[in-house]
């Protein structure tokens, strides 16, 4: 059976009223979260860019224990009521 990517897009609701940093720094610890991890493939430059919405692409296989990671990261970042999280095929 072949693994599937799916990817998987924060979008931030209200990020103006967000400060960038925040947005910023909830991207970083995902990274530092799924930097070793082969499962996921995330880019620090997107995330260095990022506004508004964070994307990354996780096999199939490992969906639903990254969107545990996201939700707890959210949750330590007090942005768990701030993002909406969008899941799509790659």
């Amino acid at each position: 059976m072949k693994e599937v990517q799916i990817r998987v897009r924060i979008r931030f609701i209200d990020y103006e009223k967000s400060t960038i940093h925040r947005i910023q720094n909830f991207g970083e610890d995902l990274w530092c979260s799924y930097r070793a991890n082969n499962r996921v493939q995330i880019d620090l430059g997107e995330i260095d860019r990022a506004t508004d919405e964070i994307n990354f692409l996780v096999r199939d296989t490992f969906l639903q224990r990254s969107l545990t990671e996201v939700h707890r990261l959210l949750k330590a970042n007090l942005m768990e009521n701030e993002a909406v999280i969008d899941i799509d095929s790659a």
